[in-house]
């Protein structure tokens, strides 16, 4: 007869068929017992999986521009304004980007916003993340509103504010780069209420992009308001040099008394500078209107949530069969640990 060695001696292949064949007539003998598993099984799976429901996920895929200096900067540079390209100093670039998604300021700035969501319900995305939240159930917060209003908060409404920030970024909101040589991030909401989920992806999207965008043009604007305040300045000079220049050609000076004519020739030189000067600020002004224009930055979104929303997560049904499956499996497992004998008979 054949045989088959483990290690430990010499096992027969009739015998160990013949234990297989014992272990199962005692799994047939136990049929009531593995029924009354499954069942229950069955039933803590569902339990299990009405608790813990299908979430909605709202996926928001955005591409920014990433260019780096090129030949407009070298331009605009050459009449003393420098525009830095679209990302001065690399800031807010690559992973860094992807991080500013998920930093206190902007989950914040993104749950203390007012908003009407597509069920027609208006409140602040706190609020009506509340009514779902475990935070919310908590007999200290019971009560407490989280209005638009950051100014008016209370401790108490602070550090429910900081739980839900901690909620979001550990339980709800997804930030990656698909592809890591391409400048695509994705934005992936998941939650239970599908209205909540959509709302807080745009959201925050919404809020960090024009975040992203006021702190990359920051140098620029402030350049271009210290300029448009100057030319305003010299526009009002000149104004002023155009009438003393007018006064003067009005009076009816006498020829052969040349003194008179000083303060004439005085508001004319004047004028000129004014002229001069404005034409300069002018020219300036629109070179850094376009070097503005240049350094912000493009945010397409290329995809966006719509209903229906994608499901993540097993169904109820799916729940209650792995649960009768596990049920039994461990059942099985532990019969074949502690009834060795039966498999040998």
């Amino acid at each position: 007869m054949e045989t088959t060695t483990n290690g430990l001696g010499m096992i027969s292949l009739g015998a160990y068929v013949k234990g297989w064949k014992g272990f199962g007539r005692v799994l047939l003998s136990k049929w009531k017992t593995l029924t009354l598993l499954a069942c229950l099984g069955l039933i803590g799976g569902g339990i299990w999986g009405y608790l813990h429901p299908q979430k909605h996920q709202a996926r928001m895929l955005i591409a920014v521009e990433d260019d780096d200096s090129n030949g407009w900067q070298n331009l605009l540079s050459q009449f003393g304004i420098d525009v830095g390209g679209n990302n001065p100093g690399g800031i807010f670039k690559g992973e860094s980007l992807v991080r500013l998604f998920k930093t206190r300021s902007r989950v914040e700035s993104m749950l203390a916003l007012e908003m009407t969501f597509d069920d027609g319900k208006t409140s602040t995305i706190a609020d009506r993340m509340l009514a779902s939240s475990k935070h919310g159930k908590k007999s200290i917060f019971e009560g407490v509103h989280l209005p638009a209003d950051r100014s008016q908060y209370t401790p108490l409404q602070d550090s429910l504010m900081a739980e839900l920030y901690q909620e979001v970024i550990t339980e709800i909101l997804s930030v990656d780069k698909p592809e890591r040589k391409l400048s695509l991030i994705e934005v992936s909401c998941i939650h239970e209420d599908k209205y909540l989920a959509k709302s807080m992806s745009e959201a925050l999207v919404a809020q960090t992009s024009n975040f992203y965008v006021d702190v990359l043009t920051k140098k620029t604007r402030s350049n271009l308001d210290v300029l448009q305040r100057e030319a305003d300045s010299v526009r009002i000079a000149l104004y002023d040099n155009l009438n003393a220049s007018a006064s003067s050609t009005d009076l009816n000076v006498n020829p052969n008394r040349a003194s008179l004519l000083v303060n004439q020739n005085r508001a004319l030189v004047e004028l000129q500078i004014s002229v001069s000067l404005y034409g300069e600020l002018i020219k300036n002004l629109k070179l850094a209107e376009i070097g503005v224009r240049k350094q912000t930055p493009i945010i397409q979104i290329a995809d966006e949530p719509t209903f229906p929303l994608q499901r993540t997560g097993l169904k109820l049904w799916q729940w209650a069969l792995g649960g009768a499956l596990g049920a039994v499996a461990v059942y099985i497992f532990l019969l074949s640990l502690f009834a060795p004998n039966s498999t040998k008979s």
